[in-house]
């Protein structure tokens, strides 16, 4: 998968809102376990910094899932494509789970 938008700055897999992982874990909560904050971008003293970052859509990243989703197959995300973003309250999601 391709198109995989990260809306988490700090994480250290995050390349201008791109996930650059070359594997990505879902649970079955939905949580990107995966997620791994960078300690460098976290103290950046320019909070845009990340924004000037450009994407990078050249990897190729399988999503391991075990949630009950409509595009968990076999325990692998068949989506197009996922957004993981943070819930506010530390949970790291991905939005484009829908309830199978």
């Amino acid at each position: 998968m391709k198109d995989i938008k990260c809306g988490l700055k700090e994480c250290k897999f995050n390349k201008g809102y791109c996930c650059c992982a070359k594997n990505i874990d879902v649970s079955t909560q939905t949580d990107c376990l995966t997620y791994s904050p960078d300690e460098k971008k976290r103290e950046s003293l320019f909070e845009a910094a990340a924004d000037f970052i450009p994407a990078n859509y050249s990897v190729d990243t399988a999503v391991a899932c075990t949630a009950k989703c409509i595009f968990n197959k076999n325990n692998r995300c068949i989506s197009n494509g996922i957004t993981v973003m943070s819930q506010g309250n530390g949970e790291v999601v991905c939005l484009t789970y829908i309830k199978d």
